[in-house]
């Protein structure tokens, strides 16, 4: 098996090694920015500073940033329709 490149990235003043197929090193390093650019401002925002709940909301935070660009592309929430349909199953059990 050949060795694989590993790309360095630092979030939160912690390098991560990473080795991957699908993606380029360049992007890698994009990805690690965004990630380390979020926590930034939101250790800066909340003083919170343990860095694993700083990776969490930080994650989450840029996840929300991508679905709510895929609902305004697609013009559809499927959290809305999700939530629809539990409504109605639970009117479903009254009647």
């Amino acid at each position: 098996m050949a060795d694989r490149e590993t790309t360095t990235i630092r979030i939160c003043r912690r390098d991560y090694h990473i080795a991957s197929d699908d993606w380029q090193p360049l992007y890698i390093k994009r990805l690690g920015d965004i990630l380390d650019k979020e926590i930034n401002e939101l250790e800066k925002s909340t003083g919170i500073v343990d860095n694993y709940k700083l990776l969490i909301l930080g994650s989450l935070r840029i996840l929300d940033k991508m679905l709510t660009l895929e609902e305004k592309k697609t013009g559809s929430s499927r959290f809305v329709t999700e939530e629809i349909e539990s409504l109605n199953s639970s009117i479903k059990k009254v009647l």
